[in-house]
């Protein structure tokens, strides 16, 4: 998990932390030393038992258990104040030197459960987090058991420490033999799995999230104290029954996946509540592919780094696939590389049995990833007890209907999940019908961020005003630690989500809030007292039970804490005899923090931790993203105009006030609500997927900038001088723009774009191909920044496919890909990406239209495919691809787009509240003769290309201005200039009149 991430999860529970390791000074100092941790291995129950094979699952999933158990001792300073002592009268005690908090116990209790005397008040809620990132060095669980919750924090199944062999989010989720028959009593499995299919190690069987959520609830115990005499008589659950989750992307993603394996009981032991923070439970659509387009970069630089970082140097020594050393023997290939490329292909390209690789909507594999393509019973389930496959017609129901919990969704319009967690959200409400309401705790919250930078006022090239902090409570990158206001953390609606769900309205575990109990003392402390001997004091001398928020208070050195009972027991010399005396004191105010990461307090802790009725909270929270007066939006200003403020609704997209305006492209480059009324030109552009263009922000994570210097993502400026000559001002790029805006363009939901356009590549009339589109909507300012805003793509094959959900909002995951011809002219009808944006008063709406768009996707190889097949490919990486028995190399394709009544390419703008678009001048047609010539340098073959067909005239002179030979076309033509010798030459290219005319500086290899 990358560091924002952390720190954000950190921040939401309490506070920073910058250490782990505790001092053990004899001074209760620091705020690990509120926690201890043990690593448990938490067994995978065999899931064919039931069947009597005698193979269970041995494999172990390590985890580390956070409880808030002190790691050492608090000494403090106490004005024991003065007794009267028999013959010799008041004597002052004065100040001592006590210990007050012992090394080794549990501060925090429950001492209600439902409104009654808790019976066992040191049994905690617990979080839980599952991580494919390494356990060492977490922060969260320190933070989270000063919070009064313990913690559980796993390496996932062939990670780090756990055993087992790691398929990348395959283990999490449900089983999957149900979804994996080829017929005739067959399955398939993962091409990365060894394991045979009636082993229960086979990962068809992993439910590892739901499996572990179970043996936390229902099977780990330990041994507790209840009467308080020493002895720990009563061996019980580790918590209370109540388990939350929470983590960000991977980490979130298994929540989901967890919460859809079986139907929860709200009443019952379990979950509670989930905290996904960038995470989805629908994969293929949204992470892997839109709109028929691979989105390559997170595909395949995830799944290759989860694969990679495994130790090949172990191979000799790793001879079990059940035991913790993870290598690429577990995968039975020579090396890691093999292994992470299996991985891949698994995911995209593999066929099992008759089904379409991964690449199709409807493929096999989908219904491991994506929850509303795992269909279960009435039951929640997709076997039987013997883990046997239900019958297809049982399985009637959403898996969604499993998932009872309520889910607080954190994104951005920058991520890499964002319209994955939307739909999942959507699905979640729309499908869960609980018998507690919990379909109405669903909630969501979407800001100006991306994947890693959720949480902060940055993102990209942008930094947007500290209102983006109103809902979390604070803007992460904003923070600082010498002035951290906890009476805001504390009341943040994060910190309530935790509070009111696993406390406040557990079903079946109400607590309320945590209490601190300090217990009665059995050691007698000695002390120094003029004028007795032998004194020593008992503190506390019965249990000292006080309110969470006094404790933060006192650590923070801000107050004291009230009533504390001490008992003293001393030696009277002038009579030699012993007294006890019970006292009770106050403990002051330390008057600085004890704890470093309290230094910074503003002000007293006030009240217990935030609580809201979350069925009240809007259902939707987003952030519409501005450009102009950010005063206002810091003043709390927001009228819909400028942006830079938060909208709530109970939908998204939302309806209300939502006009759709059509935007129409102009071969003259401009972009205006009128409509063309004559066929004007299309504009022509070449797309070389050796050379693509490259990705500049917009919704990535592992995507750098095209130097390598730093992420791309969010709102990145395309023309700076590290971006523009790969993204926009390049070769395969057609612009258009509006004019500058006369009042301002506020746009909320899904846009959509109409294209009309037409490939041939290698200079080709006729045959089969493929191609995709991207088109990518920017905001240019007054000072001429353009920053990226949104973007949308369609691949040619799922043209109908694409069309079904522009025209329904719904997929059909059965339309069937298909091949376009060379030279004709496609509708491409698609959904843009989700958006909440305003371009303010002078701003310039611009759109960039490409064929490429990489390596966020991958760059197309301008190839048709066989039904059911995919080709993964790489620029300049020397593959090709055999489509109907003729092997075929990667196509330049001469792209076109198209501008005429009957065939108008145009963006459909969800536009809020109907505020005006742009000032209209008049489309101005260009009588200019566009042609495109390449490959240049050429050698051998040079293609031309003209914008429309006409009789054309091309004349090869040298330049001396001698001819060297000349042709005519009529659009496309291939020349044969392998006569020619290596130098520069000029193409000159006119119509059939004379009218246009063109040259071309072309150099010859």
């Amino acid at each position: 998990m990358n560091h924002h991430l952390h720190k954000l999860l950190a921040l939401c529970l309490l506070l920073p932390i910058w250490g782990v390791a505790q001092n053990n000074n004899g001074q209760l100092d620091m705020l690990e030393e509120f926690s201890s941790m043990k690593t448990v291995g938490v067994p995978m129950p065999n899931p064919l038992a039931g069947k009597g094979i005698q193979m269970p699952d041995t494999v172990k999933l390590m985890t580390d258990i956070y409880e808030p158990i002190t790691g050492d001792s608090m000494r403090v300073v106490l004005d024991l104040g003065s007794i009267s002592v028999p013959i010799i009268g008041n004597v002052n005690l004065g100040a001592q030197n006590l210990e007050l908090i012992p090394k080794g116990v549990q501060l925090f209790i429950y001492d209600t459960l439902n409104g009654q005397p808790n019976p066992n008040p040191y049994q905690l809620p617990m979080l839980f987090t599952r991580t494919p990132y390494g356990k060492k060095g977490d922060i969260v669980g320190r933070i989270v058991s000063i919070m009064g919750y313990s913690y559980a924090l796993q390496d996932m199944r062939g990670r780090y420490q756990s055993q087992g062999v790691y398929m990348p989010m395959y283990s999490d989720s449900w089983n999957k033999t149900a979804y994996h028959s080829l017929g005739n009593g067959q399955f398939y499995k993962h091409v990365l799995d060894l394991e045979n299919l009636n082993s229960p190690l086979n990962g068809n069987y992993h439910e590892d999230g739901y499996n572990s959520v179970q043996y936390l609830a229902n099977s780990l115990k330990k041994w507790y104290d209840l009467d308080g005499d020493g002895i720990k008589e009563t061996h019980d659950f580790f918590n209370n029954g109540t388990i939350g989750m929470f983590g960000a992307s991977a980490l979130g993603n298994t929540q989901l996946q967890a919460a859809a394996a079986h139907k929860i009981n709200p009443n019952g032991r379990g979950l509670k509540c989930l905290f996904p923070i960038v995470a989805t439970n629908e994969h293929y659509r949204y992470t892997g592919y839109q709109n028929g387009v691979f989105r390559e970069r997170i595909v395949t630089g995830w799944l290759r780094g989860q694969i990679v970082d495994t130790d090949d140097t172990q191979n000799a020594t790793d001879n079990s696939r059940t035991n913790n050393i993870h290598s690429s023997t577990d995968y039975g290939v020579p090396n890691k590389f093999i292994a992470a490329n299996k991985a891949i292909d698994h995911f995209c390209e593999n066929r099992y049995g008759n089904s379409t690789a991964g690449y199709y909507p409807n493929s096999q594999g989908r219904a491991d990833m994506d929850a509303s393509f795992a269909p279960v019973d009435a039951n929640g389930e997709s076997v039987d007890a013997q883990q046997n496959p239900l019958p297809a017609s049982e399985l009637t129901h959403s898996r969604y209907e499993n998932a009872d919990v309520p889910t607080y969704h954190l994104t951005g319009w920058w991520d890499i999940f964002v319209d994955g967690q939307l739909e999942t959200w959507r699905n979640t409400r729309k499908l869960l019908h609980s018998p507690v309401g919990n379909e109405k705790l669903q909630k969501i919250v979407i800001g100006p961020w991306a994947h890693q930078t959720t949480g902060g006022s940055e993102t990209g090239d942008r930094k947007y005003p500290k209102n983006v902090g109103d809902i979390i409570g604070f803007a992460i990158d904003d923070v600082d630690i010498n002035s951290l206001d906890v009476n805001k953390v504390l009341q943040s609606e994060i910190i309530a989500w935790f509070r009111d769900n696993m406390n406040r309205k557990a079903h079946g575990a109400v607590t309320g809030d945590p209490k601190v109990k300090i217990p009665e003392s059995q050691r007698w402390q000695p002390v120094t007292v003029l004028g007795l001997q032998n004194v020593e004091v008992r503190v506390p001398s019965e249990d000292f039970i006080f309110p969470y928020v006094d404790l933060l208070n006192f650590l923070a050195g801000n107050a004291g804490l009230k009533n504390l009972s001490l008992e003293l027991k001393a030696t009277v010399p002038i009579i030699n005899q012993q007294i006890t005396q019970q006292i009770t004191i106050d403990v002051p105010s330390l008057g600085s923090p004890i704890l470093p990461e309290l230094g910074g307090t503003v002000g007293t802790v006030t009240g217990s931790p935030g609580s809201l009725d979350f069925e009240k909270v809007p259902n939707v929270r987003f952030y519409v993203v501005g450009n102009d007066s950010a005063a206002d939006a810091n003043a709390g200003i927001g009228n819909g105009k400028y942006g830079n403020y938060w909208f709530s609704a109970d939908t998204f997209p939302i309806s209300n006030n939502i006009n759709w305006q059509n935007m129409y492209l102009h071969s003259n480059g401009k972009i205006n609500a009128t409509a063309p009324t004559v066929n004007e030109s299309p504009k022509i552009y070449v797309d070389d997927p050796n050379d693509p263009v490259k990705t500049v922000g917009g919704a990535n994570m592992i995507v750098t900038t095209p130097d390598g210097s730093r992420i791309s993502q969010g709102q990145m400026q395309m023309n700076s001088a590290e971006n523009i000559n790969y993204c926009i001002n390049r070769a395969g790029v057609i612009e258009f723009e509006t004019d500058a805006i006369a009042d301002s363009l506020s746009v909320i939901g899904y846009p959509k774009f109409v294209l009309y356009g037409r490939s041939n590549p290698d200079g080709l009339t006729a045959g089969l191909t493929n191609t995709d589109f991207f088109v990518r909507v920017a905001d240019e300012f007054p000072d001429g920044k353009i920053y990226f805003v949104y973007e949308g793509c369609v691949g040619a094959r799922a043209r109908e496919y694409a069309k079904h959900i522009y025209e329904t909002g719904k997929e059909d995951a059965n339309i069937p890909f298909t091949n376009i011809n060379i030279g004709e002219i496609y509708e491409y009808k698609f959904e843009m990406m989700p958006i909440a944006y305003t371009w303010g008063k002078g701003h310039k709406m611009k759109i960039f239209i490409s064929s490429s768009n990489h390596p966020r996707y991958q760059s197309t190889p301008h190839l048709p495919l066989n039904d059911g097949e995919y080709f993964r490919r790489q620029p300049g990486d020397g593959q090709g691809y055999t489509f109907n028995g003729q092997f075929m190399m990667p196509r330049t394709a001469v792209q076109r787009v198209y501008f005429e009544p009957n065939r108008a390419t145009h963006i459909e703008l969800p536009i809020y509240k109907g505020y005006a678009t742009a000032n209209e001048t008049p489309v101005n047609l260009s009588n200019e003769l566009h042609i495109v010539a390449y490959p240049n340098p050429a050698k051998n073959i040079i293609f031309l290309a003209a914008d429309k067909p006409n009789n054309y005239t091309v004349k090869v002179m040298n330049l001396l201005g001698q001819e060297m030979f000349s042709n005519t076309f009529t659009e496309d033509i291939s020349l044969d200039i392998s006569s020619l010798s290596a130098g520069v030459y000029l193409f000159n290219i006119q119509d059939a009149k004379g009218e246009k005319q063109v040259t071309k500086k072309i150099t010859v290899e």
